[in-house]
């Protein structure tokens, strides 16, 4: 093996390593047979991407629900208590909710 071969087999290794120590364990068992760190970054980020896009559908259809609300109810008790439950929803993904 020269020394090239054998320097990026390292840094492959560290590499492999590092990513290992901090994934949690359902992150972990997508990557764990990876060869390459490339291999497992790429997985990695293709997943973190669809989150993103679910995280986006999700904040409008949270949104949507919140300006049909009003139109859905027979009391306003029953009003109130949807409109707390879709601004939890909304907060909990991050999204900013003005008084």
């Amino acid at each position: 093996m020269s020394d090239e071969k054998k320097y990026r087999y390292q840094l492959n290794a560290k590499a492999r390593h590092n990513m290992m120590c901090v994934l949690s364990e359902e992150k972990m068992s997508k990557v764990h047979a990876m060869i390459s760190a490339k291999e497992m970054w790429d997985t990695l980020a293709l997943s973190h991407e669809g989150f993103k896009e679910v995280k986006r559908n999700m904040l409008t259809l949270f949104r949507h629900q919140y300006e049909m609300c009003s139109t859905n109810h027979k009391t306003i008790q029953s009003m109130i208590t949807s409109l707390q439950v879709i601004l939890n929803s909304l907060r909990s993904l991050g999204a900013s909710v003005s008084q």
